[in-house]
């Protein structure tokens, strides 16, 4: 014989309990999901855009160096002449010479427009314009003799 249990025994789970407790897991993975997919597309356009900052470094230190040989700033046009979309682009335009004189070129296709300008004799501006999702909406930074690269517009973007 079997002794009787003295537990009370236990309610049964409704069904649309059940139902609701799957739906609530589904959504609950759905809202996961969608943050982690902008995360990682988010992380994708950092990781486009951070050549501009980069190669505005060497394009400020070019800079200095031909000033501190030649008492003059390197003015060049936009370079490739439209900035580049999603896919990479190869470094040339009508203003090479400008880079050849300054002495910098980038090692490989580029993601970025890159363009210098020098209002006054003591000074410069090296910016890039990249539009690393190819909306047409594009991301430039900026820097100069003695300011680091940095974001210019658009401020509230990846």
């Amino acid at each position: 014989m079997h002794p009787e249990s003295t537990a009370p025994p236990r309610p049964r789970v409704s069904r649309w309990v059940t139902v609701a407790a799957i739906a609530g897991l589904v959504i609950g993975a759905g809202f996961l999901g969608h943050g982690a997919i902008q995360r990682f597309v988010t992380m994708g356009m950092h990781a486009k855009t951070a050549e501009g900052p980069a190669l505005l470094e060497e394009i400020q230190r070019a800079q200095l160096v031909h000033f501190e040989r030649h008492g003059v700033y390197v003015g060049i046009g936009a370079t490739p002449e439209r900035a580049p979309g999603t896919s990479p682009t190869p470094f040339f335009s009508e203003h090479m010479d400008g880079w050849r004189r300054l002495g910098w070129q980038p090692e490989s296709p580029v993601r970025c427009q890159y363009e210098v300008t020098v209002p006054r004799p003591d000074t410069f501006e090296a910016v890039a314009r990249c539009d690393a999702d190819g909306d047409g909406n594009l991301t430039v930074f900026t820097s100069g003799p003695n300011r680091a690269p940095q974001r210019a517009s658009p401020i509230d973007s990846h």
